[in-house]
């Protein structure tokens, strides 16, 4: 698919520097999902003066920011309905967090979420971050969690600055999103709708069944968001099958 040079550099700058890696300039800090990299003096932390249970806590933590990262550039590459509903998510969920955190002085991480990020798939990572922020809204602490009083940090400036930081992060690439209307005028899209209808134009070999295609996403709401589009274009002669089907 085609992109016009003012999305391509959006795309570009998606990819590289808003959720590229940090140590090359990526701008996503992902405070809250790091807290112990705020909590402990750093000058430890670099020269790896950490104990068995501080270094473990570090690396878990520093794995989870790492995937929550990826999680956001597979989404942008999947689709640009999915990589919006993503930002949004990852807003609403980052908004709670610094809500609770004023409004308490304490920072809570689920233990479990950093075991599960090996188990579960992505739209089930995302699922589980949206329903885990609203128990902390609502008090509704899970057993298995670590609370951290915020005052104590060693960093606490920077950690309040860089959840900031992200809120502005995500507003920002909601505008660019808006401004570039590549949710409504998608150009991966109109891509694929001329590539179907021209193998569908295609006449079968002799003996061969008429041509069917298939289409695979790895998530959901791709699927969702790709429906109404395919829809519009082949109405009947489209079926949808998502994950939720029973064996």
């Amino acid at each position: 698919f085609e992109l016009s040079k003012s999305q391509s550099e959006f795309y570009d700058k998606v990819i590289s520097d808003y959720f590229g890696d940090p140590d090359d300039g990526g701008q996503f800090k992902g405070a809250i999902y790091r807290p112990f990299e705020y909590d402990v003096e750093q000058k430890r932390i670099i020269n790896e003066n950490l104990n068995e249970q501080e270094n473990f806590q570090f690396i878990q933590q520093r794995n989870l920011y790492d995937f929550m990262r990826r999680l956001v550039v597979k989404r942008f590459d999947s689709s640009f309905g999915s990589f919006q509903r993503s930002i949004e998510n990852f807003k609403r969920i980052t908004e709670i967090v610094l809500d609770f955190i004023n409004k308490t002085g304490k920072y809570i991480l689920d233990r479990s979420l950093l075991e599960k990020i090996y188990i579960l798939n992505l739209e089930q990572i995302e699922e589980y971050l949206k329903d885990y922020s609203e128990k902390i809204r609502s008090g509704d602490y899970p057993k298995n969690h670590k609370v951290y009083k915020v005052d104590k940090f060693k960093y606490k400036d920077d950690f309040i600055a860089h959840i900031k930081a992200d809120l502005i992060l995500f507003d920002n690439i909601l505008k660019e999103l808006s401004a570039l209307d590549l949710v409504k005028n998608d150009p991966k899209a109109d891509s694929l709708l001329k590539n179907v209808k021209d193998v569908l134009k295609q006449k079968p070999n002799e003996g061969e069944p008429k041509r069917k295609i298939i289409i695979f996403s790895e998530y959901v709401d791709t699927v969702k968001y790709l429906e109404p589009i395919l829809k519009n274009h082949f109405s009947e002669r489209l079926l949808v099958v998502t994950g939720d089907l029973s064996s």
